[in-house]
């Protein structure tokens, strides 16, 4: 009766070894589909979804720099500037040579300071210095920002 008791044992736990082991193939396969489905719907321009779906990544591979930066064009594309920048840092915490997300940071700063400047103006008095000094700024950053050069795409 020790011996069957031994063995019964045994072989549940084995049940339990197996069972566990092919759920995680199971969730590395999912992960790839999820990835798959990520990417897809990022092509496609549907960064709404592309953000639900990458968010979901992040929480499984927060290592992932790469998902982290497609997360943060996501959220630019889904205007949502303070997100991106957040996904950008996440990215740069797990990959700081990474200059596409360095890059796009910048541009999204830029694009709020160009909005800065904007409200400045629109509630300053023309006579203000400052609102002077303001427009000037403004000026400056929107022929920056209409640079040819500057695709927030930047995904290579």
């Amino acid at each position: 009766m020790g011996k069957r008791k031994i063995l019964r044992s045994l072989w549940k736990y084995c049940c339990v070894v197996l069972c566990l082991a092919g759920a995680g193939g199971c969730a590395a396969t999912h992960g790839e589909f999820d990835r798959r489905s990520a990417y897809k719907a990022y092509e496609a321009e549907n960064y709404a979804m592309a953000a639900e779906e990458f968010e979901q990544l992040v929480g499984v591979i927060p290592q992932d720099a790469e998902l982290w930066f497609r997360l943060g064009n996501s959220y630019a594309r889904t205007e949502q500037p303070e997100e991106a920048v957040k996904a950008y840092k996440n990215a740069l915490l797990r990959s700081p040579s990474m200059s596409k997300a360095w890059y796009n940071m910048g541009i999204i700063y830029m694009q709020q300071a160009l909005k800065a400047f904007v409200d400045l103006q629109l509630y300053s008095d023309d006579s203000d210095d400052i609102a002077r000094q303001g427009e000037l700024m403004r000026e400056g950053v929107f022929r920056l920002l209409e640079e040819p050069q500057m695709p927030l795409e930047s995904d290579e």
